[in-house]
């Protein structure tokens, strides 16, 4: 949501000279324009002239030059097809000015400093370490080599502090799902399923699995990261933790997804294994156990039929 949102605040930060050229402005808007283009630069970046001033005058040609282009695109598209509609320059300006805040308002230039100094930061340790593979640090907790970017590793951070803030057992799943659903589109599939398994392997705890598993088994992120057996990784952790709780609803949101996504069956546990914990659950929890059979079935069943298929 949040990439959705500064993919638009640029979208109508350029449509507005666009706009302007199209509806009649004259070409003096070049002017407000390129003070509207500079007004970006100084609000979205901590240091924007980190170099120098002597690189002020060569930036705010730059933006001379993209105003100039749009504006005058406008202009030879309302010269090409005929339009006589006007508006006034203060609109477009104004529209401008709310992509500007609508940008600042979603990006945070302190934030990407901090990210930025932590990564050059463990970069540095890294290559002071590159000689002596003993003293190359452990990598950080619930970070995986998978990279994620600026924008990633702050939404995983926030949803991290959200999550801290819930109960360790028991948690509700609206909840979780409050936290999980926004990070839809903002981090991919290959960086929050990791990031998630990976934490809650380290915390042990019945919410940070329950997390873990409601990322495995939604739809898109399980077929994407099919070849990952993601949904394997997550019923190790519950078994291992005796999380009967959690056990149950791996049932559940297995069957559903499955419904969904025949497909992802190649991302569940082999059915020897799911067979073997079904034996060893029999005595004390024997609806669980009989779940796990038909789990195992209904995969045996599906794994066949897509071989056939293939």
């Amino acid at each position: 949501m949040k990439r959705f949102g500064l993919w638009l605040a640029g979208g109508l930060f350029l449509v507005a000279p666009l706009g302007a050229g199209l509806t009649g402005a004259g070409y003096f808007a070049v002017i407000p324009f390129t003070a509207l283009f500079t007004l970006w630069v100084l609000i979205m970046r901590t240091t924007p002239f980190a170099d120098g001033p002597a690189f002020f005058l060569p930036a705010v040609m730059i933006h001379a030059a993209i105003a100039s282009t749009l504006l005058g695109l406008g202009l030879m598209l309302r010269a090409l097809s005929g339009a006589s509609a006007t508006l006034p320059l203060t609109a477009w300006l104004a529209l401008g000015l709310v992509a500007l805040a609508l940008g600042r308002l979603l990006w945070r230039p302190d934030k990407t400093v901090e990210i930025e100094a932590y990564l050059e930061a463990a970069l540095k340790r890294l290559n002071d370490g590159a000689n002596d593979p003993e003293d190359v640090p452990a990598p950080a907790l619930d970070l995986t080599l998978s990279h994620p970017t600026e924008a990633e590793a702050t939404a995983l951070a926030a949803a991290y502090a959200m999550l801290d803030a819930l109960p360790a057992e028991a948690p509700g799943e609206a909840a979780l799902r409050a936290i999980l659903d926004p990070l839809d589109g903002d981090v991919r599939s290959h960086i929050l399923l990791p990031a998630l398994l990976h934490r809650a392997a380290r915390t042990a705890t019945g919410r940070d699995r329950f997390a873990a598993l409601i990322a495995a088994a939604d739809g898109g992120h399980a077929w994407r990261q099919i070849d990952e057996a993601r949904m394997a990784e997550a019923f190790e952790l519950i078994v291992t933790s005796a999380d009967t709780a959690t056990l149950a609803q791996f049932l559940r949101l297995g069957n559903v997804l499955l419904d969904d996504f025949p497909t992802t069956a190649a991302g569940f546990p082999p059915v020897p294994r799911l067979l073997d914990i079904a034996r060893q659950i029999a005595p004390g929890h024997p609806d669980l156990s009989d779940g796990l059979v038909a789990l195992a079935s209904r995969l045996e069943d599906l794994n066949e039929t897509l071989i056939h298929h293939d």
